[in-house]
Order: C-alpha cells, then structure tokens, then sequence
C-alpha cells in the first residue's frame, strides 16, 4: 500500500486553545504542526501554502523547527475541502535523506 507524503519547512508547533461549546462538551487541545509548502499551478508558477495538520505526538517535529522535512500524511475529505493529518507513529524525516529522530 502507497503512503502519501508531504514536504515542507516546519514553522510552528502549537496547541489550540480549550472551550466549552453550548452543550457542556469540551473541545479544542489539539496538538498541531504548521507547514510551509509549495504547489505548482497550472502556468508553471509556485504557490506558497501554509497547511495546519493534527498531530499525536509533536515531540518528534519540535526539535526541527524551521527545517525542511518530509512525513507521512493522511487524508480526510471533509465538505469540499481536504484534510491532512500526522497519522500516529508517523516521524519526520529531513529533507536531503538524514533522519530527523
């Protein structure tokens, strides 16, 4: 089985912030990664995106902050949009083939 994988420079790791929704139910708390990427248009021009992704464990990213690194990723299709997430167990890798663990 093909696994997806994305490649960027890591700019932040982050929790989103606790809440209460109307019912009583906690939300939010999620660790979560921020990546830089780049995608290629139509006309041959680059796009910078910026793409949040959940995380189970943020550890093995921090200590690469502001490095170009390549993970495993999965998908979820949500409305008309996509998402992305660090599957569990997932570690980055540097980009140039060092390991990033």
């Amino acid at each position: 089985m093909g696994m997806l994988q994305m490649t960027g420079q890591l700019l932040n790791v982050f929790t989103t912030p606790v809440g209460v929704n109307k019912e009583g139910k906690e939300f939010g708390g999620k660790d979560k990664i921020q990546i830089l990427g780049m995608d290629t248009l139509q006309n041959g021009e680059t796009q910078n995106k910026l793409i949040d992704l959940s995380c189970h464990d943020v550890a093995v990213f921090e200590r690469h902050l502001g490095q170009q690194i390549m993970f495993p990723v999965g998908v979820i299709a949500s409305g008309k949009s996509v998402v992305f997430y660090v599957p569990k167990g997932a570690a980055p890798e540097l980009v140039g083939g060092e390991s990033a663990i």
